[in-house]
Protein backbone atom coordinates (compact mmCIF):
# COMPACT_ATOMS: atom_id res chain seq x y z
CA UNK A 1 0.00 0.00 0.00
CA UNK A 2 1.13 3.44 -0.97
CA UNK A 3 2.81 5.64 2.26
CA UNK A 4 2.39 9.54 2.64
CA UNK A 5 4.51 12.16 4.20
CA UNK A 6 2.87 13.57 6.78
CA UNK A 7 4.36 17.24 6.23
CA UNK A 8 8.22 17.01 6.55
CA UNK A 9 8.30 15.45 9.82
CA UNK A 10 9.65 12.07 9.05
CA UNK A 11 6.34 10.39 9.79
CA UNK A 12 4.98 8.02 6.39
CA UNK A 13 1.51 6.62 7.29
CA UNK A 14 -0.36 4.38 4.84
CA UNK A 15 -3.68 5.52 2.91
CA UNK A 16 -5.88 3.44 4.63
CA UNK A 17 -5.32 4.30 8.50
CA UNK A 18 -7.59 1.75 11.72
CA UNK A 19 -10.07 3.17 13.60
CA UNK A 20 -8.89 2.53 16.66
CA UNK A 21 -12.37 3.42 18.89
CA UNK A 22 -14.02 0.60 17.35
CA UNK A 23 -11.06 -2.49 19.16
CA UNK A 24 -13.25 -1.35 22.37
CA UNK A 25 -13.83 -2.01 25.48
CA UNK A 26 -17.97 -2.31 24.56
CA UNK A 27 -20.25 -1.20 27.17
CA UNK A 28 -18.29 -2.11 30.08
CA UNK A 29 -17.01 -5.36 28.62
CA UNK A 30 -13.34 -6.27 29.63
CA UNK A 31 -10.85 -5.43 26.63
CA UNK A 32 -10.56 -8.04 23.85
CA UNK A 33 -6.70 -8.07 23.83
CA UNK A 34 -6.90 -11.08 22.10
CA UNK A 35 -9.29 -10.25 19.31
CA UNK A 36 -7.22 -6.38 18.82
CA UNK A 37 -3.77 -8.24 18.33
CA UNK A 38 -5.64 -10.04 15.59
CA UNK A 39 -7.50 -7.14 13.57
CA UNK A 40 -4.23 -5.22 13.77
CA UNK A 41 -2.14 -8.26 12.55
CA UNK A 42 -4.48 -8.20 9.37
CA UNK A 43 -4.04 -4.55 8.86
CA UNK A 44 0.09 -5.51 9.19
CA UNK A 45 -0.78 -8.47 6.54
CA UNK A 46 -3.03 -5.81 4.56
CA UNK A 47 -0.55 -2.91 4.33
CA UNK A 48 -1.93 -0.50 6.95
CA UNK A 49 0.76 0.71 8.78
CA UNK A 50 -1.38 2.85 11.56
CA UNK A 51 -4.09 3.84 13.73
CA UNK A 52 -5.67 6.68 15.22
CA UNK A 53 -7.24 6.61 19.53
CA UNK A 54 -7.62 9.28 21.78
CA UNK A 55 -7.42 9.97 25.37
CA UNK A 56 -11.37 10.62 25.41
CA UNK A 57 -12.55 7.17 23.68
CA UNK A 58 -14.13 4.92 26.53
CA UNK A 59 -12.30 7.35 29.25
CA UNK A 60 -8.95 6.38 28.01
CA UNK A 61 -9.40 2.16 28.48
CA UNK A 62 -9.52 2.40 24.37
CA UNK A 63 -5.31 3.62 24.14
CA UNK A 64 -5.02 0.87 27.60
CA UNK A 65 -6.28 -2.16 25.27
CA UNK A 66 -4.25 -0.81 22.16
CA UNK A 67 -1.26 -0.54 24.03
CA UNK A 68 -1.69 -4.16 25.38
CA UNK A 69 -2.42 -5.39 21.69
CA UNK A 70 0.80 -3.38 20.69
CA UNK A 71 2.94 -5.24 23.09
CA UNK A 72 2.09 -8.30 21.83
CA UNK A 73 2.58 -7.18 17.92
CA UNK A 74 5.90 -7.93 16.25
CA UNK A 75 5.62 -5.10 13.35
CA UNK A 76 6.69 -1.58 14.16
CA UNK A 77 2.55 0.28 14.16
CA UNK A 78 2.31 3.77 14.27
CA UNK A 79 0.18 5.33 16.25
CA UNK A 80 -1.79 8.85 16.08
CA UNK A 81 -4.13 9.98 19.47
CA UNK A 82 -5.11 12.75 21.14
CA UNK A 83 -6.11 15.22 24.07
CA UNK A 84 -9.26 16.52 24.47
CA UNK A 85 -10.28 19.88 26.49
CA UNK A 86 -13.16 17.84 28.43
CA UNK A 87 -15.27 15.03 28.87
CA UNK A 88 -17.53 13.77 26.01
CA UNK A 89 -20.24 11.03 25.14
CA UNK A 90 -17.53 8.61 24.72
CA UNK A 91 -14.97 9.29 28.31
CA UNK A 92 -13.44 12.21 29.03
CA UNK A 93 -10.49 14.62 28.74
CA UNK A 94 -6.91 15.97 30.44
CA UNK A 95 -7.74 19.85 29.33
CA UNK A 96 -5.98 22.05 27.08
CA UNK A 97 -3.65 24.23 29.35
CA UNK A 98 -0.46 24.08 28.92
CA UNK A 99 0.29 21.45 31.85
CA UNK A 100 -2.79 19.53 31.25
CA UNK A 101 -1.42 19.24 27.98
CA UNK A 102 2.40 18.06 29.01
CA UNK A 103 0.33 15.57 31.69
CA UNK A 104 -1.97 14.17 29.19
CA UNK A 105 0.81 13.23 26.47
CA UNK A 106 2.98 11.21 29.26
CA UNK A 107 -0.76 9.21 29.88
CA UNK A 108 -1.00 8.50 26.71
CA UNK A 109 2.80 7.36 26.48
CA UNK A 110 1.82 4.95 29.48
CA UNK A 111 -1.35 3.21 28.34
CA UNK A 112 0.25 3.28 25.16
CA UNK A 113 3.16 1.51 25.98
CA UNK A 114 5.07 3.58 23.75
CA UNK A 115 8.69 6.13 24.22
CA UNK A 116 7.35 8.80 21.79
CA UNK A 117 3.83 9.00 20.16
CA UNK A 118 3.88 9.43 16.10
CA UNK A 119 1.26 11.89 15.47
CA UNK A 120 -0.71 13.87 18.53
CA UNK A 121 -3.52 15.83 17.92
CA UNK A 122 -6.42 18.14 20.02
CA UNK A 123 -8.99 16.50 19.66
CA UNK A 124 -11.81 19.29 19.35
CA UNK A 125 -11.99 22.61 20.51
CA UNK A 126 -11.59 24.38 23.85
CA UNK A 127 -14.71 26.51 24.69
CA UNK A 128 -13.50 26.95 28.77
CA UNK A 129 -11.41 30.36 27.51
CA UNK A 130 -7.70 28.99 27.43
CA UNK A 131 -5.82 30.52 24.72
CA UNK A 132 -5.66 28.30 21.31
CA UNK A 133 -2.13 30.10 21.31
CA UNK A 134 -0.85 28.78 24.84
CA UNK A 135 -2.28 25.21 24.04
CA UNK A 136 -0.74 25.31 20.31
CA UNK A 137 2.63 26.38 22.04
CA UNK A 138 2.71 23.57 24.44
CA UNK A 139 1.81 20.75 21.69
CA UNK A 140 5.07 21.92 19.99
CA UNK A 141 7.31 21.72 23.41
CA UNK A 142 6.36 18.00 22.92
CA UNK A 143 7.85 17.77 19.60
CA UNK A 144 10.73 19.57 20.87
CA UNK A 145 11.07 17.13 23.81
CA UNK A 146 11.18 14.25 21.70
CA UNK A 147 7.53 13.20 22.77
CA UNK A 148 5.73 13.39 19.75
CA UNK A 149 6.83 13.29 16.36
CA UNK A 150 3.67 15.23 14.47
CA UNK A 151 1.56 17.56 16.05
CA UNK A 152 -2.18 18.29 14.58
CA UNK A 153 -5.76 19.87 14.75
CA UNK A 154 -8.71 17.19 14.66
CA UNK A 155 -12.48 19.07 13.63
CA UNK A 156 -11.01 22.65 13.59
CA UNK A 157 -11.85 25.19 11.42
CA UNK A 158 -9.95 27.19 8.63
CA UNK A 159 -9.16 30.11 10.51
CA UNK A 160 -8.10 28.15 13.57
CA UNK A 161 -6.07 25.87 11.79
CA UNK A 162 -4.11 29.28 10.04
CA UNK A 163 -4.03 30.79 13.32
CA UNK A 164 -2.37 27.72 14.68
CA UNK A 165 -0.01 27.46 11.66
CA UNK A 166 1.35 30.85 12.12
CA UNK A 167 2.51 30.52 15.41
CA UNK A 168 3.85 26.78 14.48
CA UNK A 169 4.01 24.70 11.33
CA UNK A 170 0.27 22.16 11.75
CA UNK A 171 1.53 18.95 10.58
CA UNK A 172 -1.91 17.16 10.35
CA UNK A 173 -5.45 18.21 10.13
CA UNK A 174 -7.86 15.19 11.22
CA UNK A 175 -11.71 15.63 9.93
CA UNK A 176 -14.78 13.58 8.38
CA UNK A 177 -15.18 13.69 4.54
CA UNK A 178 -17.35 11.18 3.23
CA UNK A 179 -19.37 11.76 -0.13
CA UNK A 180 -22.76 12.05 2.13
CA UNK A 181 -20.96 14.31 5.14
CA UNK A 182 -18.25 17.12 5.93
CA UNK A 183 -18.58 17.74 2.26
CA UNK A 184 -17.91 21.56 2.95
CA UNK A 185 -14.33 20.61 4.18
CA UNK A 186 -13.29 18.93 0.70
CA UNK A 187 -11.78 23.29 0.46
CA UNK A 188 -10.07 22.92 4.00
CA UNK A 189 -8.39 19.78 2.62
CA UNK A 190 -7.37 20.94 -0.27
CA UNK A 191 -5.76 24.15 1.39
CA UNK A 192 -3.87 22.01 3.98
CA UNK A 193 -2.26 19.98 1.19
CA UNK A 194 -0.85 23.63 -0.43
CA UNK A 195 0.22 24.37 3.01
CA UNK A 196 2.21 21.33 3.15
CA UNK A 197 -0.47 19.99 6.04
CA UNK A 198 -1.44 15.93 5.86
CA UNK A 199 -5.18 15.54 5.97
CA UNK A 200 -6.50 12.31 7.87
CA UNK A 201 -10.09 11.74 7.24
CA UNK A 202 -12.36 10.09 9.52
CA UNK A 203 -15.93 8.33 9.02
CA UNK A 204 -15.19 7.54 5.13
CA UNK A 205 -18.17 5.14 5.17
CA UNK A 206 -19.87 7.32 7.42
CA UNK A 207 -19.96 5.04 10.39
CA UNK A 208 -21.44 2.09 8.12
CA UNK A 209 -24.23 3.62 6.16
CA UNK A 210 -21.93 3.48 2.93
CA UNK A 211 -21.83 -0.14 2.88
CA UNK A 212 -24.27 -2.90 2.00
CA UNK A 213 -25.88 -2.47 5.34
CA UNK A 214 -29.30 -1.97 4.66
CA UNK A 215 -30.90 1.24 6.71
CA UNK A 216 -32.49 -0.50 9.12
CA UNK A 217 -29.69 -2.28 10.58
CA UNK A 218 -27.51 1.03 10.59
CA UNK A 219 -30.14 2.96 12.68
CA UNK A 220 -30.27 -0.32 14.91
CA UNK A 221 -26.58 0.58 15.87
CA UNK A 222 -27.13 4.36 17.11
CA UNK A 223 -28.94 3.44 20.19
CA UNK A 224 -29.32 5.26 23.41
CA UNK A 225 -27.61 8.61 23.84
CA UNK A 226 -26.18 8.70 20.11
CA UNK A 227 -30.05 9.41 19.25
CA UNK A 228 -29.12 12.61 20.22
CA UNK A 229 -25.79 12.77 18.40
CA UNK A 230 -25.09 15.37 15.92
CA UNK A 231 -23.70 12.72 13.51
CA UNK A 232 -27.58 10.90 14.10
CA UNK A 233 -29.86 13.84 13.34
CA UNK A 234 -27.59 14.93 10.49
CA UNK A 235 -27.42 11.44 8.66
CA UNK A 236 -30.08 8.88 9.85
CA UNK A 237 -32.54 10.83 11.87
CA UNK A 238 -36.28 10.27 9.52
CA UNK A 239 -35.96 12.04 5.87
CA UNK A 240 -31.92 12.52 6.58
CA UNK A 241 -31.85 8.53 6.67
CA UNK A 242 -33.82 8.08 3.59
CA UNK A 243 -31.65 10.24 1.23
CA UNK A 244 -27.88 8.86 3.00
CA UNK A 245 -29.77 5.44 1.97
CA UNK A 246 -30.20 6.66 -1.65
CA UNK A 247 -26.36 7.53 -2.17
CA UNK A 248 -25.68 4.07 -0.89
CA UNK A 249 -27.60 2.29 -3.25
CA UNK A 250 -26.83 4.81 -6.08
CA UNK A 251 -22.72 3.43 -5.39
CA UNK A 252 -24.11 -0.40 -5.61
CA UNK A 253 -24.10 -0.57 -9.42
CA UNK A 254 -20.84 1.48 -9.64
CA UNK A 255 -19.04 -1.19 -7.42
CA UNK A 256 -20.31 -4.02 -9.20
CA UNK A 257 -18.56 -2.66 -12.15
CA UNK A 258 -14.96 -2.26 -10.48
CA UNK A 259 -15.46 -5.42 -8.85
CA UNK A 260 -15.13 -3.83 -5.76
CA UNK A 261 -17.64 -3.42 -2.22
CA UNK A 262 -19.93 -0.13 -1.26
CA UNK A 263 -16.96 0.91 1.70
CA UNK A 264 -14.04 0.25 -0.99
CA UNK A 265 -15.52 2.76 -3.33
CA UNK A 266 -16.74 4.99 -0.32
CA UNK A 267 -13.00 5.16 0.72
CA UNK A 268 -11.43 5.45 -2.40
CA UNK A 269 -13.64 8.52 -2.80
CA UNK A 270 -12.13 10.48 0.23
CA UNK A 271 -8.10 9.13 -1.16
CA UNK A 272 -8.76 11.16 -4.61
CA UNK A 273 -10.15 14.21 -2.74
CA UNK A 274 -7.26 16.71 -3.39
CA UNK A 275 -5.46 17.02 0.00
CA UNK A 276 -6.32 13.73 1.53
CA UNK A 277 -3.26 12.11 3.11
CA UNK A 278 -5.35 8.93 4.23
CA UNK A 279 -8.29 7.36 5.24
CA UNK A 280 -9.26 5.90 8.48
CA UNK A 281 -11.70 2.81 8.54
CA UNK A 282 -12.39 1.18 11.83
CA UNK A 283 -13.62 -2.15 12.26
CA UNK A 284 -13.63 -5.46 14.88
CA UNK A 285 -13.26 -7.47 12.27
CA UNK A 286 -10.03 -8.32 10.74
CA UNK A 287 -12.13 -9.78 7.40
CA UNK A 288 -13.35 -5.97 7.02
CA UNK A 289 -9.82 -4.08 7.48
CA UNK A 290 -8.76 -6.63 4.67
CA UNK A 291 -11.59 -5.41 2.15
CA UNK A 292 -10.64 -1.25 3.31
CA UNK A 293 -7.39 -1.94 2.71
CA UNK A 294 -7.91 -2.60 -1.01
CA UNK A 295 -9.51 0.52 -1.53
CA UNK A 296 -5.87 2.17 -1.14
CA UNK A 297 -5.61 0.62 -5.01
CA UNK A 298 -8.93 1.31 -6.41
CA UNK A 299 -8.56 3.47 -9.48
CA UNK A 300 -11.98 5.66 -9.63
CA UNK A 301 -10.80 7.52 -12.80
CA UNK A 302 -13.48 6.57 -15.03
CA UNK A 303 -16.44 7.11 -12.35
CA UNK A 304 -15.39 10.08 -10.51
CA UNK A 305 -18.36 11.81 -12.03
CA UNK A 306 -20.81 9.97 -11.29
CA UNK A 307 -20.32 9.59 -8.13
CA UNK A 308 -20.24 13.40 -7.57
CA UNK A 309 -23.36 13.12 -9.43
CA UNK A 310 -24.46 11.08 -6.19
CA UNK A 311 -23.75 13.54 -4.01
CA UNK A 312 -27.19 15.74 -4.41
CA UNK A 313 -29.02 13.17 -3.61
CA UNK A 314 -27.41 12.78 0.12
CA UNK A 315 -28.78 14.19 3.43
CA UNK A 316 -26.58 17.86 3.55
CA UNK A 317 -28.78 19.04 0.52
CA UNK A 318 -32.52 17.88 2.10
Amino acid sequence: MDSRNVGSTGVCLSAVGLGGFELGPIDGAEPDVDNAVAVIEDCVDSGIDWLDTSENYNASANESLIGAALDRISSEFKIATKVAPGAAITGGGSGFSHDQVHQAVRGSLTRLGRDVIDVYMLHWPDDTGIPLEETWGAMGELVDEGLVRAIGLSNYEPADVERCHKQRHVDVLETGLSLIDYLHDREMIRRCGELGIASLIYEPIASGILTNKSLEEVRAIWTGPWLESSFYKRLLSPGKGERSAAVADGIKPIAEELGATVAQVAIAWVLHQPGVTSAIAGSRDGRHVSENALAANLDLTNVMDRLEELIPLGPTFA
